[in-house]
């Protein structure tokens, strides 16, 4: 399904925006292996994956409430999606909670048994094969990006890594 949007082409972002922003992605990234830790340890003490997964979002959700209100308490900008904006979103939009639910559950299940290094490295493997279809496409409001010789060779050196990681 591809979703047209009204919008303008952005414009380059400075490179010093980008660093920072290649920068926040990288600790985002390094938290996940944290989070798989975090994850584990709770498996461990509570000897139930789906308990694990329950309490692991009710303390997202927490989390995000918190900061939903601080935000609210310290902006003067508060911006709420309109009923039309409302009605104008794919219906399919909210679901990105329960597929994030889904990875959860997968790093609550097995991430102890093949490491955190593999796990995070076949996530990343994953996310780019996902990515590359969604791109090529241009699916759920991306722009269309062509798959390319070029990315498909960063996959496959991706792939390479994964067995490195996984054999070594």
């Amino acid at each position: 399904m591809t979703v047209q949007t009204a919008e303008k082409p952005r414009a380059a972002l400075p490179r010093v925006t980008m660093a920072l922003i290649f920068a926040f992605i990288l600790v985002g990234g390094a938290l996940r292996s944290v989070e798989a830790g975090c994850q584990n340890s709770l498996k461990l003490a509570l000897k139930n994956v789906w308990l694990c997964g329950v309490i692991s979002y009710a303390v997202a959700f927490t989390g995000f409430a918190i900061f939903l209100t601080v935000a609210l308490l310290v902006s003067r900008n508060r911006p709420w999606p309109t009923k039309a904006d409302i009605r104008s979103m794919p219906r399919w939009a909210p679901f990105g909670g329960l597929l994030g639910g889904a990875a959860i559950l997968a790093m609550i299940s097995v991430a102890s048994d093949v490491g955190a290094g593999t796990f995070n490295a076949l996530i990343i493997a994953g996310q780019m094969f996902g990515a590359l279809t969604i791109d090529h496409f241009g699916l759920m409001g991306f722009p269309r990006r062509t798959v390319s010789s070029k990315r498909v060779v960063a996959c496959v050196m991706i792939i390479a890594g994964i067995y490195l990681m996984a054999t070594y």
